[in-house]
């Protein structure tokens, strides 16, 4: 086995040199789960460096907890899922920290939280508290009349537009992957519920313009 003191130093420069990349992500990811014998110092790197790091950086280094959850429910190695369990508050808080520039990574910790709920690594509840925060200032948010920018300039939001991109990768290809072992019907009643209610006043009007528009020589 790796010396403990050399195998924190080495994880400690991937994840310094960590950038939005899957391949950046999961080396960093691998690394970590390869030397899980040593999970508690590698853990505590991984939250001395989101505490350190900067806004768009905290993003990245979610990333890669979340890709080290993935490899070890694989490995069938909850390690990592324990320490994780007992810090969700404080990792989503500093990650998305309550200003103006913290508010431009909730739509990316949604969805990993979204990921974390979908493959159970948490009690749903759990998720539900660290995420109502997070809701509540997304719709605040979405009312204003203001976008703020938070203090970026035009070259850092194409920057993080374009690296939002690269780490979304995977979630839409995970998005249809389902996890084993679950009912046949899941995924039809997790889209049953995430469905808005029928409006009759809007909603036929809506549906009879589609069905217009698909089959317009039908006697609708």
């Amino acid at each position: 086995d790796m010396d403990p003191f050399e195998c924190r130093l080495n994880f400690l420069s991937l994840l310094e040199k960590l950038n939005a990349t899957q391949y950046s992500i999961y080396k960093v990811a691998t690394y970590a789960v390869r030397h899980r014998n040593l999970a508690e110092d590698l853990y505590s790197c991984l939250l001395e460096q989101l505490d350190k790091a900067s806004i768009n950086a905290r993003v990245n280094i979610v990333c890669v907890l979340d890709a080290i959850l993935e490899i070890s429910n694989k490995a069938r190695f909850k390690g990592y899922q324990d320490l994780t369990r007992q810090d969700l508050a404080r990792i989503i808080e500093t990650v998305v920290p309550n200003n103006a520039k913290g508010n431009v990574n909730i739509g990316s910790t949604r969805k990993i939280l979204d990921n974390w709920r979908r493959h159970n690594y948490f009690d749903s509840s759990a998720i539900d508290i660290v995420e109502k925060p997070l809701l509540d200032r997304e719709a605040a948010a979405a009312s204003s009349q203001i976008a703020s920018e938070g203090g970026f300039s035009k070259e850092d939001m194409l920057r993080r537009m374009e690296e939002d991109r690269e780490r979304h990768k995977r979630f839409r290809e995970e998005v249809w992957i389902r996890p084993a072992g679950e009912p046949i019907d899941a995924e039809f009643q997790q889209l049953w519920e995430s469905t808005e209610p029928l409006v009759p006043e809007t909603d036929y009007e809506v549906m009879m313009l589609q069905n217009m528009l698909r089959l317009p020589h039908y006697a609708w």
